[in-house]
């Protein structure tokens, strides 16, 4: 494979539309594609690929155009799908090579399925929910499936899945929730393909073991319901298939595999999306249809989908730039294959796959739709696709020596599964000849098998405790060969006892079918986080609280006595803290009665009641939604908003807020107080007590905003910096680093109850998680009315003003300079300059091709050093322009420069665009922070930490003790090194003193010569030279020598 092979696939309509692509395979082999776009005004409308694929199989009934041209395209299947290139897929990984499957799209388009299938985790489709092959499988569980039925028993699989969620990584396979910075343990391997070292990887040893992780695993995916997709993935999923195997070649040696499968999150602009309601309709076949309604009552579910769709879109947007860049390279003849360009390293996407994919046999699955309407989308996923068709790859393969100690294992695992499998067998024939059955084999019938059933029953015992053996050695195999699945384990079996202690099960653990006992389970929005937790109400009450409570929940809002629940006589009863039953709030003292699938609000954590037996489903929309006004209700911040409110202006205007944009503004705001208030405790037991957090209201124009420009943010400043550094984070920001710090927090305090040791990852320190992050610092603003005259910016506007993106109308305080050209062109991509006409009266450019050149160039004296920066502005038609994200990490600066150039081109001038010009032009300024390390961990070993949690626990302190022959080794050490400094400074005396005495001779041999030869000045020279004035003139029998010549420097 020379480069990257693209499949360029057409999904069904979803309606009514033009025909607006034409895709034909003219062959079987790879570059035998080609995509045609129909019915536009673009330049370019062929493109040749490896693949090109019409699934369109609705087309008779929704195509009004060109169905002659429909009705003529080769319909592809599943089928014609894998044997078009899965099968060499799976031999490639078989072979030990890396291959790369890249799924990209927009949200709907079907990318997923071409890859997967139907994926779901509710669907009854679930490609995962099919044990046998099934027509709608996509190319990786046909692959898979075929490797399993291949598979030797020395082989070993393996599995890791995570999904990239703005900055953080989440690993599916964990039955923890486990999910950290996204920077935090990414680094190769020993065969130079990048890695997340924490995340899990987990053994598969079946089919059927592979369908039941995935199902877990979807389970637990960031989705949301958008207009394109009822279940759209909010985030880049990745999953690796490790196959290793003997080498062919040498025996000693292992053969290593890999298959990264790249589901990419959904490319359409962030401005597009919304947080939509759909409506499942049960359809005749039996099938589920879900029919979309419209936008979700509240708007702010939309506005936190479309603040991390702009993240999630800058690592898309890289990732293109790369492609880009690299095809630009390659076609130059500049780069050679197998190697990438520098830069494009700053979100994760790039960072983790970039060196991978050039490494590996890569496949690039892109999914268009076939409607007219969706052209400018289809016509930017083709030039992403083109742009990575021509970059060369230099695949390697990976191999391994297995260790001594793997091969004893593996050599002990092999006998036991000979005992394992002959044992199966005399027990099959025993039973073949009425063994195990009640006697009827009899005595003396010959049969070698088990003849009664008390040996029956302890031949199947044997058999059970014989496989127990086989997964205990397959367990150590796995952790001998790869020790961070070791130290995962540990980890994990740390938190389960810590819980434990707390009156926690993980739901992991305990299946709640088999219990007999009333519990809660936890809920969350976050589906990841959702159902982890199980709180088994053994006692009649059980209370709920802190420190010496029976169950005490991992939240720094708990109070001790905080509530009491009876599973047994199913009343909950209030105690010292605010404790709601469906949105009821309870006195102290108050009891309610409560039954299966009750909403019981403790502090801020969420639970549904259940009964083993009685099952209810649970809408978690709704019960969200009566949390929230309960929390409204009660709220002791309501006054909180309305001085938010105040003082909150754009272009030097109030803005109004109608009552029901002010109603969800208020909502979202008091959900945070609570939070941002106990983050605040949180980095104060971490010993940072110099971060402050406050929730404020942010305009997102500084010119004329309108309702919906009003942003919830929380403000966040670290007064240890200097200058000092404000952050504001988005809702979901703020929200990922309370989470995760709430656990860290929890991890230490257990640490320290149990006299370990633990120390908060770095990424995970508070200052790294809350203030390294792109935000809105500023924005700049033009008035490009000139630009309708073909006038170029004139000097002295060229530095424009930042306006800093401040809460509640600090836009006078000045927040650097951005310098912003613009130049007319005679036409797109001719240079400066040439014959411009000029235009003295608007109306004349109507009608007439307007082009221009747009230059940021750099920002100047910002208000904060940073370390990444990027701008973005909005052009005519409502169409979004980035520049690239510039990395100064290694060398952070006030003022970086970006040399960005664009050129905007418009065919026709029109009314509109001329009304356009005349309105002012805003250009957002984006920066992540220069961090920089604290100065102590927070940490267990940390004396300070240790004292402030142990305090917030109401434990005794502890004193600190200190091992007498530490003590000693390290008094010595120090007392040598002592010696070692004053024999080194009595040398560096000595040595002083030799040259004092030197200069000494020299000054008098100089002032002796200078007397002599200089006998007028000589010495008064050197006097002057001493004191620091000018030297004098020379005598006059001195002639022209420099008195100054005489004095020692």
């Amino acid at each position: 494979m020379a480069s990257i092979q693209v499949a360029m696939r057409c999904r069904p309509f979803v309606g009514p539309g033009d025909l607006g692509v034409e895709l034909k395979q003219n062959g079987d082999g790879p570059g035998d594609g080609e995509v045609i776009i129909l019915n536009s005004t673009y330049t370019n409308t062929r493109f040749a690929f490896a693949y090109a694929w019409w699934s369109a199989h609705n087309h008779k009934k929704y195509a009004e155009k060109d169905k002659e041209i429909a009705a003529d395209m080769k319909f592809i299947t599943q089928d014609i799908a894998y044997e078009a290139c899965g099968v060499k897929i799976k031999d490639d990984l078989l072979g030990g090579s890396a291959v790369v499957m890249f799924a990209y799209g927009l949200s709907g388009s079907g990318k997923t399925f071409t890859v997967f299938g139907p994926d779901a985790a509710d669907s009854p489709d679930a490609w995962f929910k099919h044990k046998e092959p099934h027509q709608m499988w996509g190319i990786l569980p046909r692959l898979a499936y075929t490797l399993f039925k291949e598979k030797g028993s020395d082989w070993k699989i393996t599995m890791k899945y995570f999904q990239n969620v703005v900055d953080t990584v989440r690993d599916l396979t964990s039955s923890a929730a486990l999910e950290q910075q996204y920077k935090t343990g990414m680094r190769k391997d020993a065969d130079g393909f990048m890695d997340i070292d924490w995340c899990g990887k987990v053994p598969i040893d079946s089919w059927e073991h592979l369908c039941k992780m995935f199902q877990q695993c979807n389970a637990r995916k960031a989705i949301s319901p958008t207009q394109f997709n009822h279940q759209s993935t909010r985030g880049h999923c990745i999953m690796t298939l490790e196959v290793e195997k003997p080498s062919d070649e040498n025996p000693d040696l292992k053969q290593r595999g890999r298959l990264y499968v790249c589901d990419l999150a959904g490319t359409e602009p962030a401005g597009d999306i919304f947080y939509a309601e759909y409506k499942k309709v049960p359809q005749p076949d039996g099938e589920i249809e879900y029919q979309l309604q419209g936008p979700h009552a509240n708007q702010s579910k939309t506005k936190e989908l479309q603040d991390q769709g702009k993240k999630i879109n800058l690592s898309l947007t890289e990732m293109a730039q790369f492609f880009m860049k690299m095809a630009e390279a390659s076609k130059k003849g500049k780069l050679k294959p197998g190697a990438t360009i520098p830069g494009c390293n700053s979100y994760f996407l790039c960072k983790y796959l970039k060196d991978t994919m050039v490494n590996a046999k890569t496949y690039l699955f892109c999914a268009i739709r076939p409607e007219t309407k969706f052209h400018p989308y289809t016509y930017a996923t083709l030039g992403f696709a083109n742009n990575a068709s021509v970059i060369k790859l230099q695949p390697k393969k990976a191999t391994a020596a297995a260790s001594p100690m793997e091969r004893k294992l593996l050599a002990e695992l092999d006998e036991l599964r000979a005992l394992v499998e002959q044992l199966k067998k005399q027990l099959s024939e025993a039973q073949a000849n009425g063994g195990g059955g009640g006697g009827s084999g009899g005595e003396g019938d010959g049969s070698s098998g088990v003849a009664d059933p008390v040996a029956a029953a302890a031949a199947l015992q044997t058999l059970v405790d014989m496989e127990t053996q086989m997964s205990v050695k397959m367990t150590a195999v796995h952790h001998e060969s790869n020790p961070a699945a070791a130290v995962a384990a540990e980890a994990y079996e740390k938190q389960k006892v810590h819980l434990k202690m707390r009156g926690i099960t993980l739901s992991s653990e305990c299946d709640p079918a088999t219990l007999n006992t009333p519990f809660l389970i936890n809920l969350d929005e976050d589906a990841y986080r959702s159902g982890r937790q199980l709180c088994v109400l053994e006692k009649s009450p059980t209370s709920f609280g802190r420190e010496i409570d029976d169950i005490r929940p991992q939240s720094m809002s708990m109070v001790q006595n905080h509530c009491y629940i009876d599973g047994i006589g199913r009343t909950c009863k209030g105690g010292k803290g605010p404790t709601f039953v469906n949105g009821k709030l309870l006195k102290e003292g108050q009891s309610q009665p409560i039954a299966p699938g009750d909403r019981i609000l403790i502090g801020s954590e969420l639970y549904i009641f259940n009964v083993p037996g009685e099952v209810v489903e649970t809408d978690v929309d709704a019960a969200f939604t009566e949390y929230r006004t309960a929390m409204m209700a009660n709220s002791v911040y309501k006054d909180q908003f309305k001085k938010a409110t105040k003082g909150l202006t754009s272009g030097g205007n109030d803005v109004k807020l109608e009552q029901k944009d002010a109603a969800q503004l208020e909502n979202e705001m008091i959900e945070l107080y609570p939070k941002a208030a106990e983050l605040e405790q949180l980095c104060l037991l971490m010993d940072r007590d110099y971060i402050d957090t406050s929730v404020v209201l942010q305009s997102s124009k500084v010119t004329a905003a309108g309702k919906d420009d009003a942003q919830v943010k929380v403000k966040v400043t670290n007064r240890d910096a200097n200058p000092v550094e404000t952050i504001y984070l988005a809702s979901f920001e703020f929200n990922r680093a309370y989470n995760i710090l709430n656990d860290e927090l929890y991890h230490l305090r257990d640490a320290i109850e149990a006299d370990d040791q633990y120390t908060v990852p770095e990424q995970h320190d508070p200052l790294s998680l809350l203030f390294d992050a792109t935000f809105h610092v500023g924005t700049a603003v033009m008035f490009p009315e000139y630009l309708i005259y073909n006038l170029e910016t004139d000097e002295s506007e060229v530095q424009l003003e930042v306006f800093p993106a401040a809460a509640s109308g600090n836009q006078e305080l000045n927040a650097g300079k951005l310098e912003v050209t613009w130049e007319p062109l005679t036409a797109p991509g001719a240079e400066p300059g040439g014959d411009i006409p000029e235009i003295i009266d608007e109306a004349e450019l109507i009608g007439k091709p307007w082009t221009y050149k747009c230059t940021i160039k750099q920002a100047l004296q910002l208000p904060m050093i940073c370390d990444l920066v990027y701008c973005e502005y909005e052009f005519f038609g409502g169409e979004f322009f980035a520049t690239e994200s510039v990395d100064y990490s290694d060398r952070p600066t006030r003022s970086p420069v970006l040399n960005y150039e664009f050129e905007h081109h418009v065919d026709s001038v029109t009314q509109e665009f001329l009304d356009w010009l005349k309105e002012p032009m805003e250009i957002k300024l984006y920066i992540s922070l220069d961090v920089k390390k604290p100065k102590a961990h927070a940490a267990t070993d940390n004396q300070k930490v240790v004292d402030l949690i142990r305090a917030d626990m109401k434990l005794p302190a502890k004193k600190v003790k200190y091992e007498t022959a530490d003590l000693q080794a390290k008094t010595e050490e120090l007392k040598k090194k002592v010696e070692a400094l004053m024999a080194e400074n009595g040398e560096v005396k000595k040595e002083n003193k030799r040259l004092v005495m030197q200069r000494r001779v020299a000054v008098a041999v100089a002032r002796d010569v200078g007397q002599r030869l200089y006998h007028e000045t000589g010495t008064a020279a050197v006097a002057a030279e001493s004191s620091g004035k000018a030297a004098p003139a020379p005598g006059k029998d001195e002639g022209s020598k420099t008195s100054k010549a005489c004095a020692i420097m």
